[in-house]
């Protein structure tokens, strides 16, 4: 028994020292941070993690220096791990934000590299990240901000990728037209050989329709969070806060 009280005692003198050796290694990571030396900041994260690898407080230190040096990848796995290791609301709040903003960073490279479909879904998921903060701190003025930023990316490229298909169906040569309409006739003639290919579009298609309808309903829970918390109409569309800005390290604990 005493044996036992001793080794529960041993282990919780250790922990107690590797999480002082920790924070001490957050607070030199902090101050480097605040230098803008991010890599060595990113190391120091990193071995304190090692000494208290469920500290969600470092996941979240690590993230915004891996967003610093522009491994957004590396920063969105962060801060995906500070929200499952951490029910501080603080915390919380910060993360989806944070992460917010990664994956709109993503976002626009993927829409510069010509990828409108990957770069909406990565606005879609920003979106609901901004949303996440402003149901845990309702009067974050930057979320309110970077959620109408979001909001307009996903409402644009979904434009976009309606008229390609526009374009497909009204323009085009006379070679495709006349292609279009045998295909539409050989259609016609072998409507049991197409059964099967039917089913499959149908079940595409109301595939296609629950992801409309579920973006639908986040977009309209945008537009609703927009007006609810804005504090007037001026004040939200004037572009008086810096999208994208992560929030600072978490300090002293």
């Amino acid at each position: 028994m005493r044996k036992n009280m001793w080794m529960l005692l041993v282990l919780a003198m250790f922990s107690f020292v590797n999480a002082d050796d920790a924070g001490n290694k957050n607070r030199k990571a902090n101050k480097l941070y605040n230098q803008g030396k991010y890599e060595e900041a990113l190391k120091l994260y990193e071995d304190a993690l090692l000494l208290d690898p469920p500290n969600g407080k470092l996941k979240m230190n690590r993230g915004s220096a891996q967003y610093k040096l522009g491994d957004f990848d590396g920063a969105e796995r962060s801060y995906l791990d500070a929200l499952s290791s951490q029910n501080e609301k603080k915390v919380q709040a910060d993360a989806h934000y944070n992460l917010g903003n990664v994956q709109y960073k993503q976002g626009e490279q993927l829409e510069m590299e010509g990828n409108a479909a990957s770069a909406r879904g990565k606005y879609s998921q920003a979106l609901e990240n901004y949303i996440n903060t402003l149901k845990l701190r309702p009067n974050d003025k930057d979320a309110k901000w970077n959620l109408q930023m979001a909001h307009r990316k996903v409402d644009m490229l979904e434009g976009q990728e309606d008229k390609p298909g526009d374009q497909d169906q009204d323009g085009g040569g006379d070679k495709d037209d006349q292609e279009g309409g045998e295909n539409d006739k050989k259609d016609d003639k072998n409507k049991g050989d197409d059964q099967s290919k039917d089913g499959d579009r149908g079940d595409d298609g109301q595939n296609q329709e629950n992801q409309r309808q579920e973006r639908d309903m986040k977009q309209e829970e945008a537009q609703r969070l927009i007006e609810q918390y804005a504090d007037d109409a001026d004040t939200l569309n004037k572009p008086r806060f810096q999208r994208g800005r992560i929030r600072q390290p978490e300090k002293d604990w």
